[in-house]
C-alpha cells in the first residue's frame, strides 16, 4: 500500500502527463527536480530537500520513485487533479519536463536563491546566481542560466524577495 507521499508523487507525474521512471540518470534527475519545483510553487508534497552535486536532492523522493515506478494503477487524488495550482505548475513546467538540464538549472537556482541569498532582492544577486551556476557549483553557460532565471521569475518560481 503506497504512502500518502508516494501517492502524491505518482499523482503529480500523472497530472503532468509524465511517466515516473527511474531507468536512466536523466530520468532520476527529472524525478528529483519536478517535485522540488512543485513544492516551491506551493504544491504540498512533504519532501525535504538538501543540496547535493546536481542541486536539490531528497533521499525520500528517490526511494519513493523506485517504489512507485512499477505502480501505474495508483489513482490520482481528485484534489490534485482539480487543483488550479497544479494546472498552473504544469503549464510552466510542461515545455521543460523532458529537459533535465533546464530542470537542473531551474531547481538549483531556486534552491540557491532561497537558501543562500534569501535576504537580498533578486536584482541585487542575479550576478551571484549566474556565477554560482556557471563557475562555483555548476558549469552551465551564462546565457542558459539567465534564460531559465527570467522564465522562473516571470512565472513566480524565482521570487523578487524571499521573506525570512
Amino acid at each position: 500500500m503506497p504512502s500518502t507521499n508516494q501517492e502524491k508523487l505518482c499523482a503529480l507525474f500523472k497530472v503532468m502527463g509524465k511517466t515516473l521512471t527511474m531507468d536512466t540518470f536523466e530520468d532520476r534527475l527529472e524525478v528529483q527536480k519536478i517535485p522540488y519545483l512543485a513544492q516551491v510553487y506551493g504544491i504540498n508534497l512533504n519532501y525535504v530537500f538538501s543540496w547535493y552535486l546536481r542541486g536539490p536532492y531528497s533521499k525520500q523522493v528517490t526511494k519513493d520513485g523506485y517504489d512507485m515506478e512499477k505502480l501505474s494503477n495508483v489513482s490520482v487524488p481528485t484534489d490534485m487533479e482539480n487543483d488550479e495550482k497544479v494546472r498552473e505548475f504544469k503549464r510552466i513546467i510542461e515545455p521543460h519536463m523532458n529537459d533535465p538540464t533546464w530542470l537542473e538549472i531551474a531547481a538549483s537556482v531556486v534552491y540557491l536563491r532561497e537558501k543562500q541569498y534569501k535576504d537580498k532582492l533578486l536584482d541585487q544577486i542575479i550576478g551571484y546566481l549566474v556565477e554560482d551556476m556557471t563557475c562555483r557549483y555548476k558549469n552551465f553557460d551564462e546565457t542558459s542560466v539567465r534564460c531559465v532565471m527570467e522564465e522562473l521569475a516571470t512565472n513566480g518560481l524565482l521570487k523578487q524577495s524571499v521573506n525570512i
